[in-house]
């Protein structure tokens, strides 16, 4: 009630702006005034005419109804300070770039502040019309506003469909699409990819590029259902109608947002989700003074805090929520303001920076539990900043990584060193930096999990480690329903795969219980152009498994050395061979398990071995060894390489043949070098992303040995530019006309190479009577007959490449107006038009004046004919006119 009596104030002129004192005219900009909902970027709010070192209020609302005025129904979704001259929060001499603050740090009356984006919570994300407000605290100036838009991207796909609650449908829901499920036991909702408005009718839609989604509709009064939500997969040009149901709210809870340590120090318009036990979800914000209300049902909910959100106001959020029993009230949210951070950048191994990424930053005491858990996104030029609160100890050290790798499966980011040592102690007023460096996942590890009697083991979490350019790199998934799993890694580096022990739900620990198992060895594998397959088997106890693998390492005439390595709760291992006549003469297994010596011949040999623990459990498990002959001379055995796109990623691997491994190769001193950004790797990876196109471009590679011999080979490689895309019409329809009035519609292409010139396609109709065809696709003029022409027109693009498309205009006849009768202090006149078609009355009592006044419009899509009547008619001296199209 506070709040509309407010907004009330304000739209009668009689709130602030008219105090004693009022200065000059207040400048508000936004730039840019509307980006796609795929920006990454600063949005630069601009404020001029301030008394130097003055203060504002921004407030932003998600304008629900488009009337361009911030009225009852539309939502507050941002809200922060400003002052003259104030450079937001710094800390340890580093600007938190999550703050928004005056960036040319001079009270000169004129505000300059910059809002990443993405980089508040999601809510800013969302497709719609949204209203920023400048306000003055002290009632300096009247309130500014000015329109800031969030546009769908034009992907090729979408979801459709109503948003209802009981069959009736909902206008103005909010609609979120999350990714596909996760597993592993965390059965939420994930970060948001998209989000859209429903209009006043409950209908949404949204683009989206293709993938796998759960949309929900959120909405105040009602909750909604994660589980019983529909998982949708979007296919390339595709379009999928779905409807999304809300429930109606049967209680709330509400309270309010302060600063943990100053109760009267409010947090306005934080996002607050709750979600109770079987996944029903709903949502809240806190308002301007920082009460909030969510609408829920009965039973216990948890309510968390966006840490996005929070970042806005330079404070950090929980790890975990707060369990809130419905029907609660005055329930007070404390959270404490930042006061120390981490900040860097985020880029790639060629040093351009990467934006959106979110870079999280958390604590962990000694028993693995976090209190504390913040995020901040980098921006357009790869910087971020992610704030902490210090002084917790060293026993509570602090650790930063980037959040969600999985929403980045091309890429794979440094792991921190302070992160292998446990992390770091962070003192207050301690500014950290920590850089991440990307890398491309082109390459994959795949394998099955599973125990030693066979079944699948499921939610398992995998991981790979590995050191590339003395940064260490981390790929990791969890098993399916059939205990196999995959994940993407980098095409080069000596990667670990392991099992995860323990202490998360997606362990064995906690799917096995903690000593039933003995756990199994990691394994290494080298990833060069190749993909891995890396398979575990888990030993239960009460039995005993072999783990090394088959085929064993290749050997050659020199020395064999290898271990063999068993699986059991009892591990008194004992070895032998069932079949010695079979093994690579000079070779011995001893009991210990080592199987070593110099073989004496070449070929493939396969034989079985046995081990027993001494506990009256045994096995055996064959194996096949192949020993090579006599090295030949090394050489160089790629003879050429294949071409290259101009912008496309290229990798090839070089491969050779005889000497001694391991080979190292390089560009020798007198060669001339590779296409730009190409790189030859000591493991004979040739990649980099091209930025050049022509050719060839030759120069040499060398192959050095095991024993310091080389080989040279000269190569080339042709670089061409990537194909053009198909040319296409855009328009799906064109308006409808009238005859008598003037008219005009722009054809549209896409694809091809620019500029494109229009012309009707040969052998084509004619458009309507009155029209033409320019060669800039623009088709315009007077229509002179009443009918529907169709027509084919035809583009063709600066290579002369053409498409054409059938297309149709419905020209509607001109509206009769009948003479007006008078009946009863009133006028009636009879409208005889077209269906579907906008046409406005309006009056005026003096022909010579300029000044009309609009009646009423209407717009029938299934009849042609309209009684209108002018209720207000006082004496017969009114004229009156139709205007057709509006």
């Amino acid at each position: 009630m506070k709040n509309w009596i407010v907004r009330s104030l304000i739209a009668a002129g009689l709130f602030a702006g008219w105090t004693p004192g009022v200065r000059a005219a207040v400048g508000f900009t936004i730039t840019p005034a509307a980006v796609s909902n795929t920006y990454v970027g600063p949005i630069t709010l601009q404020v001029t005419g301030l008394a130097g070192g003055d203060s504002v209020v921004v407030q932003k609302f998600g304008d629900a109804n488009s009337n361009g005025v911030v009225d009852a129904g539309d939502l507050l979704v941002q809200q922060f300070n400003l002052t003259d001259g104030a450079a937001g929060m710094v800390i340890g001499g580093v600007t938190n770039i999550n703050v928004p603050g005056d960036t040319d740090g001079t009270a000169n009356g004129t505000i300059t502040a910059k809002l990443n984006f993405p980089g508040g919570d999601f809510v800013q994300n969302i497709i719609g019309k949204y209203l920023f407000k400048l306000s003055s605290p002290a009632g300096h100036f009247s309130p500014v506003t000015d329109v800031f838009n969030v546009t769908n991207f034009p992907f090729a796909q979408k979801i459709t469909g109503n948003v209802v609650s009981s069959g009736v449908n909902v206008p103005y829901a909010t609609v979120i699409l999350f990714p596909a499920p996760r597993s592993g036991g965390d059965h939420g909702p994930g970060n948001p990819v998209a989000g859209t408005v429903a209009n006043s009718s409950g209908v949404y839609s949204v683009q989206l590029p293709p993938g796998t989604y759960v949309p929900m509709a959120f909405k105040s009064n009602y909750v909604a259902s994660y589980l019983a939500s529909p998982v949708l997969t979007l296919n390339n040009s595709q379009t999928i109608t779905t409807n999304l149901s809300l429930t109606n709210a049967t209680a709330g809870i509400s309270g309010k947002i302060v600063d943990a340590l100053n109760p009267g120090i409010v947090l306005p318009r934080l996002f607050v989700p709750a979600m109770n036990s079987s996944g029903l979800i709903a949502a809240g914000s806190s308002d301007t003074n920082g009460n909030f209300t969510i609408r829920v049902t009965s039973g216990q909910w948890q309510l968390e805090g966006s840490p996005q959100g929070l970042a806005l106001h330079g404070y950090v959020a929980y790890s975990n929520g707060t369990n809130v029993n419905a029907g609660t009230t005055g329930f007070v949210g404390g959270f404490y303001k930042a006061t120390s951070l981490f900040y860097g950048s985020v880029k790639d191994s060629l040093g351009n920076p990467l934006a959106g990424i979110p870079i999280e930053a958390r604590d962990q005491d000694n028993n693995g539990d976090s209190i504390y858990d913040n995020d901040g996104y980098s921006d357009a030029n790869g910087h971020y900043v992610s704030g902490a609160v210090g002084g917790l100890g060293s026993g509570d050290p602090w650790q930063v990584d980037v959040d969600h790798q999985s929403q980045f499966p091309n890429y794979l980011f440094s792991q921190p060193a302070l992160n292998q040592n446990g992390g770091t102690n962070l003192a207050i007023g301690q500014a950290v930096m920590q850089n991440f460096i990307a890398i491309i996942a082109t390459n994959q590890i795949s394998g099955h999990v599973q125990d030693s009697n066979g079944n699948p083991i499921t939610n398992l979490q995998v991981d790979a480690y590995a050191t590339i350019g003395g940064n260490s790199y981390q790929s990791q998934a969890d098993t399916d329903s059939g205990g196999n799993y995959l994940f993407n890694v980098a095409n080069s580096g000596d990667w670990n795969v392991n099992v995860l022990e323990c202490c998360n739900n997606d362990t064995l620990d906690n799917i096995l219980g903690n000593g039933n198992y003995v756990p199994p060895n990691s394994q290494d594998v080298a990833i060069a152009n190749t993909n891995a397959t890396i398979d575990f088997t888990v030993q239960l106890c009460g039995g005993i498994s072999i783990i090394t693998t088959s085929p064993l390492p290749d050997g050659t005439n020199g020395y064999y050395n290898l271990q063999f390595n068993a699986s059991s709760c009892n591990e008194n291992f004992s070895w032998s061979v069932n079949d010695p006549q079979d093994v690579p003469p000079g070779l011995t297994l001893y009991s210990g398990g080592a199987f070593n010596g110099t073989p004496n011949a070449s070929g493939t040999y396969h034989f079985s071995v046995n081990v027993n623990d001494g506990n009256g459990h045994s096995t055996n498990k064959s194996f096949s060894l192949y020993i090579a002959p006599v090295a030949t001379p090394l050489q160089v055995t790629t003879m050429s390489l294949p071409n290259g796109t101009n912008g496309a990623f290229y990798s090839q691997t070089l491969q050779a043949s005889g000497g001694q491994t391991p080979y190292s190769w390089s560009i020798p001193n007198y060669s001339a070098d590779p296409p730009p950004n190409l790189a030859l790797a000591t493991n004979g990876i040739l990649s980099g992303t091209l930025a050049t196109s022509g050719g060839p471009f030759y120069f040499d590679v060398e192959v050095t040995d095991g024993a310091a011999n080389t080989a040279n080979q000269t190569l080339s490689v042709y670089v061409v530019n990537p194909p053009l895309p198909p040319l296409v019409i855009t328009n799906v329809a064109l308006p409808n006309g009238n005859v008598g009035a003037a008219y005009s519609a722009q054809l549209g292409a896409a694809g091809g190479q620019s500029p494109y010139n229009w012309q009707l396609a040969t052998g084509s109709a004619s458009p309507p009577a009155g029209l033409t065809l320019d060669s800039s696709g623009l088709i315009s003029g007077t229509p002179t007959t009443n009918k529907v022409a169709t027509f084919k027109v035809q583009a063709t693009d600066a290579n002369f490449t053409t498409t054409n498309k059938v297309l149709s205009i419905t020209i509607n006849a001109r509206p009769v107006l009948s003479s007006p009768n008078w009946v009863t202090n009133q006028f009636q006149m009879l409208l005889i038009g077209a269906s579907n078609q906008n046409y406005t009355l309006e009056l005026s009592t003096n022909l010579s004046s300029a000044s009309w006044i609009s009646l009423f419009s209407t717009n029938n899509a299934t009849t042609n004919s309209f009684l209108l009547t002018d209720p207000s008619a006082t004496n017969q001296q009114r004229f009156y006119r139709l205007l057709i199209g509006q």
